[in-house]
């Protein structure tokens, strides 16, 4: 069966279904690839013929240009990788998107000391608005680690020292994100 006419591409069918012929097609180095998110601002198609999972662009220097980067890795993951998964773009986002032209808010812990969750989730709101314009559909964010040690080199990327605060503005953070179909990706839990 060719790729464009294979079971997992065909909507119609239970989800199940098209994953099981997916991952049945999948080459053991694909499927390695597609557990791979890589910061590649300097994007070269070979190093990506097995696909990968998701790629960061790197700091354009307009919105137009970060836009035409994702549009341009993403028909090669569409068009030019055996199996056509599309990768995910990402990029940070703890107080704004880091990309030319986008907002930059008060970083995390100042916007933790407004004990305002109503301006987190207009916050969030406000950076997933400008990651969908520009292609970026996950970001890495929001940091909910408790900083119970000031010398640790991140404390301003979180929300302090109380896990009550640092909840509530990561829940309020991530469900804005996410109710605009932007992944957030809440971290740092294992170091």
């Amino acid at each position: 069966v060719a790729a464009e006419r294979a079971p997992y591409r065909d909507p119609s069918l239970p989800v199940e279904a098209r994953v099981q012929d997916l991952l049945a097609r999948m080459t053991p180095a694909e499927k390695l690839w597609q557990l791979f998110m890589v910061s590649a601002p300097d994007y070269d198609p070979q190093d990506y013929a097995a696909g990968a999972y998701g790629l960061q662009i790197g700091v354009a220097a307009s919105a137009d240009e970060a836009r035409a980067r994702i549009a341009t890795l993403q028909r090669h993951f569409a068009q030019d990788t055996r199996l056509g998964i599309p990768m995910i773009p990402f990029a940070e986002a703890l107080h704004g998107l880091v990309q030319a032209e986008a907002t930059v808010f008060p970083q995390a812990i100042g916007l933790a000391a407004s004990f305002d969750t109503e301006l987190m989730t207009q916050v969030a709101t406000a950076i997933a608005d400008e990651c969908r314009s520009m292609g970026i559909r996950q970001v890495l964010s929001p940091v909910v680690n408790i900083a119970s040690d000031p010398r640790w080199g991140r404390v301003e990327e979180t929300y302090g020292e109380d896990p009550y605060l640092s909840a509530a503005m990561g829940a309020a953070f991530v469900a804005a994100l996410e109710r605009r179909g932007v992944v957030a990706t809440p971290k740092h839990f294992i170091a």
